[in-house]
């Protein structure tokens, strides 16, 4: 299963990374919600998708709704660590931060059939 992780946070996203890599999942990560949205320019193929919610360029809810419109239905996960409006795509799911990986891994493999 391949997944886009999209964190600004430099520390917060190679933690996600390595533990999704080392449970055996493919990643792909970008930095901020721009970089995740360029993305959509080449032709990336993803399973799923784990994003902040607040981040520089484009929020989580706007990369969630452009990759959705490629891939209707992509599993979502956003994750906050702010109380603020909820607007998750159809199917997705919200992680308040701090979470535990191990919370989303479990989430991404009832998704990986």
């Amino acid at each position: 299963m391949r997944i886009l992780v999209v964190e600004d946070d430099p520390f917060v996203r190679e933690m996600a990374v390595s533990g999704l890599e080392d449970d055996g999942f493919e990643v792909i990560a970008a930095a901020d919600g721009g970089q995740a949205l360029s993305l959509l320019d080449t032709e990336i193929a993803i399973d799923a998708l784990l994003t902040d919610i607040r981040m520089p360029e484009a929020d989580g809810w706007e990369v969630a709704k452009a990759f959705r419109r490629r891939f209707p239905d992509l599993p979502v996960i956003y994750v906050t660590g702010y109380s603020e409006r909820l607007d998750p795509v159809t199917g997705g799911v919200v992680l308040p931060k701090p979470y535990k990986l191990s919370q989303a891994i479990s989430i991404l493999r009832t998704w990986d059939t």
